[in-house]
């Protein structure tokens, strides 16, 4: 197999070009690893005093989590490319949104916040396939590590600024006005991506649509 030289010139060329399309899924990639971020040092804490869950009943809770994001991650990436991905995120962070809500005014008994947490979890696996379903389209194809490096870097931005956040939130505040925070951010995800525009999202050449009309010719209007 012949592989090709690339220049480091033509390599920053084509990333700059990758970066301007990102313009519009910045705040998304910042935001949305912020508000994960900000639930890091405090979500043990709000779990043993607004939830009342003692050690093993939050490592059981962590467990419901993660069972609901694994269990669905396949079902949603399918529904996903049936449905569109701009409606999945939009669906996703409105899950996501709802379901902090109800456990920041409510005090669910020990079995009520185990669903919570399989929801949340169910609500992500509906966020994540979209997520990098979206940004696949912009990685080139022959500068796959670099672009998934850039991507990564910028994600890491929110993971990185989040649990400060959080943290220092929590000690000027609550716990729980951390995560009304966290839950305020994932609203106004929701928002962004309910008003912004498909063609702002995923370009024309990312969509399904555009591949299959590729393979088999754009169907005939009768």
């Amino acid at each position: 197999m012949h592989l090709q030289n690339v220049s480091f010139a033509e390599q920053a060329t084509s990333l700059r070009r990758r970066l301007v399309q990102l313009k519009w899924l910045l705040p998304g990639m910042v935001l949305q690893m912020t508000a994960a971020g900000l639930l890091l040092p405090i979500l043990p804490g709000f779990a043993a005093d607004h939830l009342g869950l003692s050690q093993p009943q939050y490592s059981i809770m962590l467990i419901f989590g993660g069972a609901g994001a694994m269990l669905f991650l396949v079902p949603m990436g399918k529904l996903a490319d049936r449905w569109g991905h701009k409606q999945m995120l939009f669906a996703g962070f409105v899950s996501l949104t709802v379901i902090l809500a109800l456990l920041i005014v409510s005090m669910p008994p020990p079995a009520l916040t185990m669903l919570f947490a399989f929801m949340l979890g169910l609500s992500y696996s509906a966020v994540l396939p979209a997520w990098n379903a979206v940004l696949s389209y912009l990685v080139p194809e022959d500068q796959k590590g670099t672009g998934w490096g850039v991507l990564s870097g910028i994600e890491g931005l929110g993971i990185m600024i989040g649990p400060v956040i959080g943290g220092w939130i929590a000690s000027q505040y609550t716990n729980e006005a951390a995560i009304s925070i966290s839950a305020a951010l994932l609203a106004v995800l929701a928002l962004f991506y309910l008003i912004l525009p498909q063609n702002k999202l995923v370009s024309a050449r990312g969509t399904l649509q555009h591949k299959r009309e590729n393979a088999h010719g754009p169907d005939r209007v009768s």
